[in-house]
């Protein structure tokens, strides 16, 4: 059986399928691999961000409440100046001491607030380093890819090339079966553990009649193709 030509079409078709895949399936997938970290990154700002202005927010509404308090102490000490009835010095000593105590309870809102506002900073700083990392990153991926899909559409036009060179040696038989078989089997022609007849292709045991064809193959040139019952595959 010879199907040397046979099997050099195998060998470029597998090249074949290697570049198409990496073109179709691992370009592809690499890039979009990296859109995706950068996506999480910049998710990852955005809830920071969110975070962080929450943080601000608190620390501004205590910081209005205490200047707001400290306000109403200037404003009562400047009502007790000049008052002589006890009731007004009174009223104006209360108002005094009601906003000393509103704004030191904002005050410590204030320090609290501040303390949150730090480490929030601090997780967005560290957020958006990632993301610019992420984004430098997907910018050169980007631009490898790109590089690399060029160089296997050169490649494939070169091995689409030699196959159509490499179909023309295949017996016309040979070539319908191996057409047919390569639609749903991969790869086409496999090799036959003569020890164990056994298929390599489907790993499962054949017949003593398998071996004995595949034998017989061996020592005749013109031997008609020998094949696995069980997965169609071509036995050499």
């Amino acid at each position: 059986m010879d199907i040397q030509a046979l099997l050099a079409l195998q060998e470029e078709d597998g090249r074949l399928r290697d570049l198409q895949r990496e073109l179709k399936v691992l370009l592809p997938g690499r890039r979009d691999e990296a859109e995706k970290r950068l996506d999480e990154a910049k998710q990852r700002v955005k809830a920071a961000e969110a975070e962080h202005l929450q943080a601000v927010k608190e620390f501004e509404h205590f910081n209005r409440q205490y200047q707001r308090d400290r306000d109403r102490m200037a404003r009562a000490e400047r009502n007790a100046v000049g008052q002589t009835g006890a009731r007004a010095l009174a009223a104006a000593d209360q108002e005094h001491r009601d906003a000393a105590a509103s704004a030191a309870a904002a005050e410590a809102g204030m320090a609290e607030a501040g303390k949150a506002r730090t480490p929030t900073e601090r997780k967005l700083d560290e957020a958006r380093q990632v993301e610019a990392e992420e984004e430098l990153a997907v910018k050169e991926i980007r631009e490898a890819v790109a590089a690399r899909k060029a160089a296997v559409e050169a490649e494939l036009e070169k091995v689409k090339a030699k196959r159509e060179s490499l179909v023309d040696a295949v017996p016309p038989a040979q070539l319908r079966y191996y057409e047919r078989l390569k639609l749903t089997r991969w790869p086409c022609a496999v090799e036959y553990n003569r020890a164990e007849g056994v298929c390599t292709g489907c790993n499962l045991v054949q017949p003593p009649s398998v071996t004995q064809a595949v034998l017989h193959a061996d020592k005749t040139p013109n031997a008609p193709l020998v094949t696995c019952p069980a997965c169609g595959r071509i036995l050499i």
